[in-house]
C-alpha cells in the first residue's frame, strides 16, 4: 500500500465468526448462502445494515438470525427511516422546500446535528451497532414529530398549504440528516435521497445545514419490505 501511494491502515478490525440462526454455516442445514444467491432475492443494503446493527468493536460472533433480520430491516429501515420520506415527500413533490427553515421543529434538527461528532466517533472505533442505535433514536424523534403534525390531514385545508410545506421541509431535512449518518453503510440510500431532494450528499457536514428552497422530485420507493417468502426462496435455492 505504501509503495502504491496509499495510506497504511491505522488499525485492523477483527471480529468473530458469522453464524446463521445460531449455527455454523452448513449447506445441508440451509444456513450457507452464496452472496450471488442472496443478490438474486434481496437488496444488499438490508444485509449491510443488519451487519452494522450487530457489529461492535469486540471479538464476538455475529448471528444472522433470519427472523430478526427481516424484522429489523422492516422496522428500522423501511418503517422508520424511509417512512419519513414516503410520508412527506408526496405532499411537496413537484414543488420546493420552504425558502427558510421553519423554527418550530422542537429543536430536532439542531439536536441531530449535535450528534454528528458522537456518531462519527463510534464509526471510527468500529462500534457500528452503537452508531446505528443513535441514528434509530433520532429517527424515532422525527417520526413522533410527523405523527403529531399530521400533514396528511393539514393538506385537506386549502388555507394550511404553507404549513404543510413547512412540516414536510422539516421532516425531509431530518430524513436527510439520518441518511448522511447512514451513508457509510447505505450509500445507495444516500444517492436516492440526493436525487429526491436535488442535492447530492457529498460530505459528513451536510447534516449541519438544512436544505431550503430546493425542488423536491417525485418520490420513488427506496427500499421494500422483506417478506418471509423471499427469505425462504433464498434459503431453498
Amino acid at each position: 500500500l505504501k509503495t502504491a501511494g496509499f495510506n497504511l491502515p491505522e488499525k485492523v478490525h477483527i471480529h468473530g465468526f458469522l453464524k446463521v440462526d445460531g449455527e455454523k454455516m452448513s449447506k445441508s442445514q440451509g444456513t450457507f448462502v452464496m452472496a450471488s444467491t442472496y443478490l438474486q432475492h434481496l437488496d444488499p443494503q438490508c444485509l449491510r445494515y443488519f451487519y452494522a446493527s450487530k457489529l461492535g468493536p469486540g471479538l464476538g460472533d455475529i448471528d444472522l438470525n433470519l427472523e430478526e433480520f427481516v424484522n429489523r430491516v422492516n422496522a428500522h429501515l423501511v418503517g422508520n427511516i424511509v417512512n419519513l420520506a414516503s410520508r412527506s415527500a408526496k405532499f411537496v413533490q413537484g414543488g420546493n422546500l420552504s425558502e427558510t427553515y421553519p423554527d418550530d421543529d422542537g429543536g430536532l434538527f439542531a439536536a441531530a446535528a449535535a450528534k454528528a461528532d458522537r456518531i462519527a466517533e463510534l464509526y471510527e472505533h468500529c462500534d457500528y451497532n452503537a452508531a446505528m442505535l443513535e441514528v434509530i433514536q433520532l429517527a424515532d424523534e422525527a417520526n413522533r414529530f410527523i405523527n403529531d403534525k399530521e400533514p396528511w390531514k393539514l393538506r385537506k385545508d386549502p388555507e394550511k398549504q404553507e404549513e404543510v410545506r413547512d412540516v414536510c421541509t422539516i421532516v425531509l431535512n431530518l430524513f436527510r440528516q439520518l441518511v448522511v449518518y447512514l451513508e457509510p453503510v447505505l450509500p445507495n440510500l444516500a444517492q436516492q435521497a440526493g436525487e429526491l431532494l436535488n442535492s447530492p450528499i457529498t460530505h459528513w457536514d451536510d447534516a449541519q445545514t438544512p436544505l431550503t428552497g430546493t425542488p423536491v422530485g417525485e418520490f420513488k420507493h427506496m427500499m421494500q419490505r422483506i417478506t418471509e417468502e423471499q427469505v425462504n426462496a433464498m434459503i431453498e435455492e
